[in-house]
Order: structure tokens, then C-alpha cells, then sequence
């Protein structure tokens, strides 16, 4: 019988693989986001005006930039003495896109490995809808309280539960889940999120003076300790509907951001603001400043 294969790293081959999903398939086939909206750009323009009104120039940052229709948007609100000061840069596993201006710089790779090869200074960082796309780990409690690690059915390929998480070698995520998400109650779910935290420190790592803006599904440690999250948030997705979470090419895995480890594991020792901005209540922003102030909250957008 064929060793069992972690979720961790089914997720990421039907995701990030050779022929895995943002690879070969056009995401926006299969969902919607924010990006496509005019209001999304405006919200952010805020603090791209707040930069720039405190640094010489800016870096725009879009991690992973689908068809690069932020950065458009973005340098289209600018006035046109701004626009000099304002460099757009796209981060994204796919080709650029072919309507792209020549205003947006596009680096094509995968944004965990590319963005470590940026070099650090005034940022205006965004990861709109990025970090609950990054593949983790996760775990199920049984009857006796015993949490075991999510594996993937051979056959089926979707998630069934394996090893107990106990062994040394899974001394990282039993850490993350003590401190962020105990598993304390029979039969709930959990996703492990040091995958994500530790993206987010290495892209936070690049900005020297700016803001780093994390915007996603999210929940907080207070509801996951209370167990509204207890089925976990672990979600397929299929030409715009929801499917049976599957490690397969043709299905968009994601699960939700724990936002609150997320802001913890920002380098450095920024500013941090949370709060709910978005179409459902479990839509979250997370702004890290790093050396400047934030814009005045009646100059924000909402």
C-alpha cells in the first residue's frame, strides 16, 4: 500500500504543481474577487496617498496580481504628477497578461520564492486574496480528543485523516494550534497556518517604509477558542460554485486566514490595524506601518 500523502502537500501539487491549478486553469473562471471592483482600488488609494505624502516614491506590490487589473486601476486614480513617483510591480505564477500596461512591471514565478528577490524599501505591499490560497496543514480531533493529521485518499483524493499529531516531527503545528487554535473539543476541525505566517514575515520583510495590507477571509482566536470555527473552513471551489474539497487540478482549494497570527508574525515591530471591510462579515484587513502614519480615517474610503 502506497504511503499515505500529507494534505499539506497534495494541496500544493493541485495548486502550485506542474500542471496544478494556477498553472493551468484561469482562476477567474472559477471565482470572483474584489479586484475586478472599482471600490477595491479606491479603499487602498488612501494609503498609496498617505505614502507618497510621507516618502519620495513608492513600490506597488501586488502579490499574486491575477490579471494585473489592481495595479491598472490604482495607477488610474493617481493624478498625473504621482504617477512619475509610483512604480506598479505584479507578482504572479501565471504569463502576463497581454493587455497589460507597460506601467505595470510583471514578474511571473511563484510569490513565495519571487518576492524574497525583491530589494526592500518603501512598499505599498498588498496580498488581496493570496494568503488563504497558500496550502497548510490540517487537523481532526477524534472521540477521544486526539487530534490526527489530514492526508489524502489515493483514490478519491480528497481529505481523510491519518497519523496522530503527536510525533517530533510535528512539533511545529502542535506549537501553532496550542497557541492559535487548540484543538480541545471532539470531532472539530482545524487548518495549521504557520505556511501563511510565514509568508507574511518574509513579504513584510522587503518593506523598510510603507504599509503592508493583508485582505482576506479571515477569523480571530477568540471565535476559534469559542469553536464557532470548530468544522474548519477548508473549501473547493468550481466554475463559481462550491464543490467537495479535492486535491485535484480543476478544484480552487482555500481555507480562511488565522488574521490575528498573521499580524503577530509581521517583521519588524510595525503599527498594526484589523478590521471588517468587505462583502461578509469574515472579509478582514490587516494594515502594517512601517515608519509612517496612517491616513486619516476621513480620507479613508469605505
Amino acid at each position: 500500500m502506497p504511503a499515505q500523502k500529507p494534505w499539506n502537500a497534495a494541496w500544493e501539487e493541485a495548486a502550485f504543481g506542474p500542471s496544478g491549478f494556477y498553472v493551468q486553469q484561469h482562476p477567474y473562471a472559477h471565482f470572483a474577487t474584489s479586484v475586478s471592483q472599482d471600490g477595491l482600488a479606491s479603499t487602498l488609494l488612501p494609503y498609496l496617498h498617505s505614502a507618497l505624502n510621507q516618502l519620495e516614491s513608492v513600490t506597488v506590490v501586488d502579490v499574486g496580481a491575477g490579471n494585473g487589473d489592481l495595479g491598472v486601476k490604482l495607477h488610474e486614480l493617481l493624478e498625473t504628477n504621482q504617477r512619475s513617483r509610483v512604480h506598479f510591480l505584479a507578482l504572479d505564477v501565471r504569463p502576463r497578461p497581454a493587455h497589460l500596461p507597460q506601467s505595470i512591471e510583471w514578474i511571473q514565478g511563484d510569490a513565495r520564492t519571487t518576492i524574497a528577490s525583491l530589494t526592500p524599501g518603501n512598499l505599498l505591499l498588498i496580498a488581496h486574496e493570496f494568503l488563504d490560497d497558500l496550502p497548510c496543514d490540517v487537523v481532526e480531533v477524534d472521540e477521544a480528543g486526539i487530534a490526527h493529521l489530514g492526508v489524502m485518499d489515493q483514490e478519491s483524493r480528497r481529505l481523510t485523516f491519518g497519523p496522530l499529531l503527536c510525533d517530533p516531527e510535528h512539533h511545529t503545528q502542535i506549537q501553532w494550534l496550542e497557541k492559535w487554535w487548540p484543538t480541545q473539543r471532539p470531532l472539530m476541525r482545524a487548518e495549521i497556518g504557520s505556511s501563511r505566517d510565514d509568508f507574511w514575515n518574509l513579504a513584510t520583510s522587503r518593506v523598510v517604509a510603507g504599509f503592508a495590507i493583508a485582505i482576506d477571509y479571515s477569523h480571530f482566536h477568540l471565535d476559534r477558542k469559542r469553536g464557532l470555527w470548530d468544522g474548519g473552513t477548508l473549501a473547493g471551489y468550481r466554475d463559481a460554485t462550491t464543490t467537495t474539497p479535492i486535491a485535484d487540478s480543476s478544484v480552487n482549494l482555500t481555507a480562511h486566514v488565522a488574521m490575528d497570527a498573521i499580524a503577530e508574525s509581521s517583521f519588524g515591530n510595525p503599527q498594526t490595524l484589523t478590521f471588517q471591510l468587505g462583502p461578509t462579515p469574515d472579509f478582514w484587513w490587516l494594515v502594517a506601518a512601517y515608519g509612517i502614519e496612517f491616513p486619516l480615517p476621513d480620507k479613508m474610503h469605505t
